[in-house]
């Protein structure tokens, strides 16, 4: 599927030309607003900021029903050269921070850096297997399945659900708002066409520099998972926010 980037709700504005373009990219289910803070942060210091929200997220229209996990990888390098953001900031929460790492492994951005919010370098059951995690990645895989299974009954309409304006909310009920405002189409296929994804070799081939903030209570990505990542890069750097939760950084 080769998505096109007429149908996408996209925020662009312009800073100054000295100034490392940032593009962030939100989590499964959620949409731009969950990013307001930090894209705001950077607006302020004079960042060109890009941001959107995934197909059939929020304002985007869904294409296709038929895509793969990679083919947002490469919308999403799609935007990087129509916005010529060179050298750019990529900051991604949860599933957003997978198709970050994919976009800089894929296309071999070695000037890129990446900034991970309540996220990974790749999918998460592949990586807790790989890690000899295997009842916490039964546990993760049911609860994805779980997930999806709920979106399809919960779901109602489509709708950009202003998540920053509500950041108080709680992290279960956010969940259902996720379900209930976007197409199990769309949340149900980035979720399933995930497994087996990871980016982790070609970042570190990159000496990529990272930055980790996470929730110390994280239950979607667990704390296990980023330690264990952190452990195997040179270039990197974690934040913790004690007692935060999935949506941590923007809560």
């Amino acid at each position: 599927m080769n998505f096109s980037l007429e149908p996408l709700a996209i925020t662009y504005k312009a800073g100054r030309p000295d100034k490392r373009p940032v593009l962030f990219v939100h989590g499964n289910t959620q949409n731009d607003t969950c990013g307001q803070s930090v894209i705001e942060f950077f607006e302020n210091k004079g960042h060109t900021v890009c941001s959107y929200d995934l197909p059939g997220h929020g304002e985007s229209e869904l294409e296709s029903e038929n895509y793969q996990f990679s083919d947002l990888i490469d919308l999403n390098h799609k935007i990087i050269e129509h916005y010529h953001l060179k050298e750019p900031i990529l900051c991604g929460h949860s599933i957003g921070s997978m198709i970050q790492s994919g976009t800089i492994a894929k296309y071999n951005l070695k000037e890129a850096s990446l900034i991970v919010f309540g996220g990974l370098d790749g999918d998460p059951v592949t990586t807790a297997r790989a890690n000899g995690m295997n009842d916490l990645a039964e546990a993760m895989d049911s609860s994805l399945s779980a997930y999806i299974e709920e979106g399809a009954k919960l779901f109602k309409r489509q709708k950009k659900y202003d998540y920053f304006a509500n950041r108080e909310v709680d992290e279960s009920i956010t969940q259902i708002i996720n379900l209930r405002n976007t197409p199990p189409a769309a949340g149900g296929t980035n979720l399933n066409t995930l497994n087996g994804f990871s980016a982790r070799n070609q970042l570190i081939d990159l000496n990529t520099p990272i930055l980790v903030l996470h929730g110390e209570a994280e239950e979607v990505i667990p704390k296990a998972l980023v330690i264990q990542m952190v452990s195997e890069y040179q270039n990197i750097k974690a934040e913790w926010y004690p007692a935060g939760g999935h949506c941590a950084f923007y809560q």
